[in-house]
């Protein structure tokens, strides 16, 4: 797995937990 797709990974992850916790 390329680097660049972990970090693209990583970043959406922190989104979707963010926008989990706001609900």
């Amino acid at each position: 797995m390329p680097r660049k797709l972990q970090y693209i990974l990583c970043l959406l992850l922190l989104c979707i937990v963010s926008a989990g916790r706001r609900d």
